[in-house]
């Protein structure tokens, strides 16, 4: 391979840079609403985030009202809690689907006011289990990487009181930021759009701003840029960067830079969701490791395969296999290793998710995305099956996964 392959899918070209440039300058719409397949008419907003808190302020729970949520998460997710004055009860999650656990769920009930549904890597969550659990206390769908997932035939985002939805970059659609809210009840859609009326607009010049930021930061994190200078700048940041100073949740309309990618690419994203389904389906052929370790669809439910996580029995196991593949120019993710160590540092996490420190320590993301050409699909499995078979032949403590 002639440069590193990204993790995750920036796709956004100097077409889609004019493109996006020539909604933000033209006449605002900001009362123009997104229709997802399937799932109906939804509210644009700023960002995944911006639509957290303002899904929680329709609520209007009590000032520090608590919301369950999955430890094994973005910690954005946590931020934005707090941003809509709440406070997070972390819940454990499911070994096979890295979801919320509807059994650990009900042993907090009683500490709850409301849940935050995640559906991680496209798998979804028990959501009738969920649901019954629940009861009256209202759950909302964080649909960020799920869209297009569905069980039974019914879609993610449709079973919960609200959803909320992502197409920041690195997200199946890619266009910068943005995100959108969805509710089943017109009379919640008419609450959630009433707090929208009141949120700023961006100005023409943020919205300039915001589309060659994204087409910078997109270019360093594609090829060829990424592997000679992005991942550098990208652990760099990462390792310097405070928590409190990532991912900042800024409440606003979204950009019409992004509504206009998101709408664009809206209409392709059956052919890029096919196209990721069939290369995890091609990893789970011919990858050379045990069943146990990845994530296999469960009846009656369809996954949009956002993400090929791969979950190993011990932390040097992993580490070793990302290193030896990022040698052969393969990047790969360890997805929010740091979860629970920001939890307790900023959200008075105390233990009692056990399931999700540990898989926050042992699951590697390797790439995945649609971009990806067959002959890299073969490299890429023969790269890890190669390094794999190192790696099983050390001397490494497993840990204990039940």
């Amino acid at each position: 391979m002639p440069s590193l392959i990204p993790a995750e899918n920036w796709d956004y070209s100097l077409k889609d840079l004019f493109y996006g440039l020539n909604g933000a300058l033209s006449q605002n719409k900001n009362h123009e609403k997104i229709a997802i397949e399937k799932i109906g008419t939804c509210l644009p907003i700023r960002s995944g985030r911006a639509a957290i808190v303002l899904a929680l302020k329709a609520l209007n729970l009590q000032p520090g009202g608590r919301v369950a949520v999955p430890l094994y998460s973005c910690p954005a997710v946590f931020k934005a809690i707090d941003k809509a004055g709440c406070t997070p009860v972390f819940v454990d999650i499911e070994r096979d689907t890295f979801c919320m656990s509807a059994k650990d769920l009900a042993a907090k009930r009683d500490q709850i006011d409301a849940v935050i549904a995640i559906h991680m890597f496209g798998n979804l969550c028990d959501m009738h289990g969920l649901l019954a659990v629940a009861r009256e206390k209202p759950i909302i769908e964080d649909c960020a990487q799920s869209l297009g997932s569905d069980i039974h035939g019914h879609m993610s985002g449709t079973f919960g009181t609200m959803a909320i939805f992502s197409f920041r970059s690195g997200k199946y659609l890619s266009v910068g930021e943005g995100g959108a809210l969805y509710a089943r009840n017109p009379e919640t859609m008419s609450r959630l759009e009433f707090i929208m009326n009141g949120m700023s607009i961006p100005t023409r010049t943020m919205e300039v701003q915001h589309a060659i930021k994204t087409y910078i930061r997109s270019k360093l994190r594609t090829r060829p840029l990424y592997g000679l200078i992005g991942s550098k700048l990208w652990k760099i940041y990462n390792r310097t960067v405070d928590y409190s100073a990532k991912t900042p949740v800024l409440l606003s309309t979204i950009l019409q830079h992004d509504l206009r990618l998101t709408k664009q690419r809206l209409t392709k994203f059956a052919r890029i969701l096919n196209k990721q389904r069939a290369n995890a389906d091609y990893y789970s052929n011919h990858l050379k490791i045990n069943p146990d370790m990845i994530c296999f669809e469960k009846s009656d439910t369809f996954y949009n395969r956002f993400a090929y996580p791969i979950l190993f029995s011990s932390i040097e196991k992993r580490d070793a296999l990302a290193d030896y593949l990022f040698k052969k120019k393969i990047d790969t993710i360890k997805p929010y290793q740091d979860c629970a160590e920001i939890a307790s540092k900023y959200y008075g996490y105390a233990g009692g998710c056990p399931v999700a420190e540990l898989v926050a320590k042992t699951v590697l993301i390797i790439p995945s995305h649609s971009r990806l050409k067959q002959f890299e699909l073969d490299y890429i499995v023969n790269c890890f099956n190669k390094g794999w078979a190192k790696v099983t032949a050390r001397p490494i403590q497993d840990f204990p996964i039940s």
